[in-house]
């Protein structure tokens, strides 16, 4: 019987974080599975591995726990991955690995899988790490970063992307492009989903929201490159003319101390509620949808063309009119009074404008909300994005399997 050829996936997080952030990774992985016999390597999270997982893949732990709900544990794990990944990948070439697959951007990664494991190495370019961390005086080292790292993934067979708009940056830079593919974020739906009247009612009433409120609903990792900051004193200026506008901010992150104290000294409190991390998804989509308009923000970074982001696509799926800021991933889904309204990053008066029209256009929100949750279905698909992910990986291992 000949030996199925092996292919391994490395994400610092582990297999359930992984999950969390991409829904469809449970599906790639049995898919994988199919045809060739798949190593994840990762840290250890206290969240188990999902069961499809388990079952399809080994499993190879580093022998750390990270929190990600604490920036200094995760940047102090993300350091020891990195230190780690030469015996990762030599430990991969052992065991007579084909292909390595690393689902996350963190600079230097494919320099060292290049150098430690081989030729055959794919990458997602999404998060621009130095762009959001290296600014002002360090900006120099984030461009030194970025150029090393673009000079790795020149020489990389296989790249996925998260926006057709990274594709043709990285053919500006002298990739490629037919070695890019671009894979929007998937969407477990079952979760992430418009709730019954009830339900969303009584997820309002749990924040303080009576009917007649506009709640501005907006989740993720507060980095400093979100901007949080920009909306909260727009809002401000906002709320003598709309009393009933809200700002639900959902997630937690470096920002959040900051965020708090702008909140306070504004005299927001009665409009701004910070929630922290919520315990489950469930309680994401809840809060979601206790919201009326769900808000993508930017500032407007090279790089932050190049998401699509959390924010977005899981607002989407649960019916929300987006307000978004005019990026390149954001535009290619979210159209002008179709689905959304969109905003200049660093134009926060057009932001107002944009916001003051769903305040007084009730039924161009229904109307957003609806059109976005059959976009969701369509976008983000779980199935259209393992498919997607699962032809490229086989073919880097010399299999050239027909979609299923």
């Amino acid at each position: 019987m000949t030996e199925r050829p092996k292919i391994a996936l490395w994400f610092r997080y582990g297999p359930a974080e992984h999950t969390e952030l991409f829904h469809a990774m449970p599906q790639i992985i049995a898919a994988l599975a199919e045809h060739c016999e798949v190593h994840y390597y990762g840290l250890r999270t206290t969240a188990s591995t999902p069961d499809t997982i388990r079952a399809n893949a080994v499993l190879h732990f580093l022998p750390w726990h990270v929190d990600r709900t604490r920036t200094r544990d995760k940047f102090i794990k993300t350091a020891l991955w990195l230190f780690c990944l030469p015996a990762i990948a030599l430990d991969c070439r052992r065991r007579g690995v084909r292909a390595v697959y690393i689902d996350e951007t963190i600079p230097f990664t494919a320099l060292l899988a290049r150098l430690f494991f081989g030729r055959a190495v794919a990458i997602t370019v999404a998060d621009f790490f130095a762009d959001i961390y290296f600014t002002g005086i360090a900006a120099s080292i984030g461009r030194v970063i970025r150029a090393i790292d673009l000079w790795s993934w020149k020489r990389l067979p296989l790249i996925f992307t998260r926006a057709f708009t990274t594709r043709a940056f990285l053919a500006r830079h002298g990739i490629n492009p037919a070695r890019v593919h671009p894979v929007y974020d998937p969407c477990d739906l079952s979760i992430y989903r418009p709730l019954p009247v009830e339900e969303r009612a009584a997820a309002r009433h749990q924040f303080g929201y009576s009917p007649d409120d506009v709640v501005l609903v907006h989740h993720g990792i507060l980095h400093p490159n979100k901007g949080n900051d920009l909306i909260i004193r727009a809002l401000a200026e906002m709320r003598s003319e709309f009393p009933q506008l809200h700002f639900l901010l959902v997630g937690d992150g470096p920002e959040m101390d900051r965020l708090r104290h702008l909140v306070h000294e504004l005299n927001m409190t009665d409009v701004c509620t910070l929630t922290g991390w919520l315990p489950t998804l469930t309680d994401v989509c809840r809060a979601l949808n206790a919201g009326d308009i769900g808000l993508v923000m930017r500032t407007g970074a090279e790089s932050d063309d190049f998401h699509m982001t959390g924010a977005l696509v899981h607002a989407m799926a649960c019916g929300l009119p987006i307000l978004a800021a005019r990026l390149g991933g954001v535009s290619e889904v979210v159209a002008e009074d179709r689905n959304g309204l969109l905003f200049a990053p660093t134009d926060m008066a057009e932001f107002q404008s944009q916001l003051a029209r769903f305040i007084r256009e009730p039924d161009l929100r229904t109307r957003c909300g609806q059109v976005a949750a059959e976009d969701a279905k369509i976008y983000f698909d779980v199935q259209r994005v393992t498919a997607a992910t699962v032809q490229p990986l086989l073919r880097l291992v010399g299999i050239d399997a027909a979609p299923s």
